[in-house]
């Protein structure tokens, strides 16, 4: 089994697999069905997104042995993911402004900087898969859906951020050793923006702005191309 390193080939090969196929189904649906078949598709990929996100603590206590507490579906990632499965649903506009703030940045950077061992394992393909899935869903809204964002998302989203925060700080508290959810305890060993902060949890003064300038940027491709 390959080891896992930064920016290799493989990962170099994955990376361009998971935003490939991001863009490319969305811009086929759009293409080649109506949109009433694309609300359809949307209500099948926001049932893969939620389920999955509920399916997978449980087959990773169950295949990869890891800890329960350490799972439970509370990384930004993954409540990107369900908000991306609920907007889908129910097409309430917060939904996707969180799932699109907190997917185009904590999940690009998951795709970018995996906190991942090995290649081509079953851990490293149910991680790429679920944020393929949440990237895909990301722009198949933009795309299929014409959903909607502007500047004034960037300051709901960072209200709720900062809202979540002491929250999710709070629960890594009370569930103990291992709780690690949005890496507020434990800055991880991969390399990535966190490993340039400050110890925990001194490096949360940090992330804060940073979080803030990341929604700015990606919102701004949105707006680019809005405008265009």
């Amino acid at each position: 089994m390959e080891v896992f390193q930064l920016f290799s080939l493989n990962h170099i090969i994955t990376i361009l697999a998971v935003v490939s196929s991001s863009i490319l189904f969305p811009l086929f649906c759009n293409v080649a069905f109506n949109s009433n078949i694309n609300i359809n598709i949307s209500y099948f990929i926001g049932f893969i997104l939620i389920a999955h996100e509920l399916i997978k603590p449980f087959y990773r206590y169950e295949f990869y042995n890891d800890p329960f507490i350490e799972i439970l579906p509370l990384h930004m990632c993954h409540l990107a993911a369900i908000s991306m499965g609920l907007f889908l649903f129910t097409k309430k506009n917060i939904f996707f402004e969180i799932g699109y703030f907190w997917g185009m940045t904590g999940n690009i950077m998951a795709i970018l900087t995996p906190d991942l061992n090995f290649f081509f394992d079953w851990r490293f393909f149910t991680y790429y898969f679920g944020h393929n899935m949440l990237l895909l869903s990301i722009i198949f809204t933009l795309v299929c859906l014409r959903n909607n964002i502007d500047f004034k998302s960037i300051v709901r989203v960072s209200l709720i951020t900062l809202i979540f925060l002491p929250l999710i700080y709070f629960l890594n508290t009370i569930l103990g050793d291992g709780a690690n959810y949005w890496y507020l305890s434990v800055i991880p060993e991969s390399t990535s923006i966190l490993s340039l902060l400050p110890n925990p949890p001194l490096h949360i003064i940090i992330l804060i702005p940073i979080g803030i300038v990341l929604m700015i940027i990606v919102y701004a491709p949105y707006k680019y191309f809005k405008n265009r």
